[in-house]
């Protein structure tokens, strides 16, 4: 079976919206997938591989190059980061944070993990939503952040990971028009959609059992499944939030 694990931040902060899984409950889950012989793929074999795990994180946040990084290094794995390029360096303006707020990697960082070997990719230019803007505004965040990244690589980035999880249905193939070679939501929809590929949130509530039945090792992966949707259905409330606060 073939599965994309979806992470945002590695750190020892304890967040709110619990997108922050904690530094030593990532090495332990990098360590039982690695102990099941679950080969870790490359994003340029993922697609014609029958089996295995690909490695993501969101929004790129600076703890990863603090707690992420050394243990990709250590265990020797593949991995994507996906970068928003607008805020490189900076605090975003669309979580709802409650005392602590999360920088994002600046270029110099994202520059040394791809150096390494780690793959970086766009998770857009200002992290819109796109199922919320009109379709002329998704492609032109798109074509910035793919100009952007690219510059900054100096090569052309490959990957995009959709801002929110979510685009309106139909309009994914602005991400291939755009040059991106495959495009992620954070949804565990099926694999079939080059441009529409579900992944496996991990979460700060999850362990080594929830983990186990999102990659189908235990009998309940349906029930993983209702619960990503669920979180992500309640991230649409976040623009609403921070509405109200402006």
């Amino acid at each position: 079976m073939k599965s994309v694990l979806l992470y945002h931040n590695i750190s020892k902060t304890f967040s709110p919206y619990g997108g922050v899984v904690f530094p030593w409950e990532f090495r332990k889950q990098i360590r039982f997938l690695k102990n099941k012989r679950i080969k870790f793929l490359t994003p340029e074999n993922f697609i014609k591989e029958d089996s295995g795990i690909l490695l993501t994180f969101d929004d790129g946040y600076i703890d990863l190059y603090e707690f992420a990084f050394p243990i990709i290094q250590e265990e020797k794995i593949p991995a994507i980061i996906f970068v928003v390029s607008g805020f490189a360096g900076k605090k975003n303006n669309w979580d709802v944070t409650i005392g602590k707020s999360f920088i994002h990697l600046p270029w110099s960082k994202i520059d040394e993990m791809h150096r390494y070997g780690i793959t970086i990719g766009s998770h857009s230019h200002l992290h819109p939503d796109y199922s919320r803007i009109p379709i002329e505004f998704v492609r032109k965040d798109m074509e910035i952040s793919f100009k952007i990244i690219s510059d900054k690589l100096g090569e052309e980035v490959k990957y995009f990971s959709y801002p929110f999880g979510r685009i309106r249905k139909g309009e994914w193939y602005l991400a291939e028009e755009v040059g991106f070679k495959l495009a992620f939501t954070s949804i565990p929809v099926s694999l079939g959609n080059p441009y529409f590929l579900g992944r496996w949130g991990v979460y700060t509530i999850d362990n080594i059992f929830t983990l186990s039945a999102k990659l189908g090792l235990n009998k309940l992966r349906t029930i993983e499944k209702i619960k990503c949707r669920g979180i992500n259905l309640v991230s649409n409330a976040t623009s609403i939030i921070k509405g109200f606060k402006s």
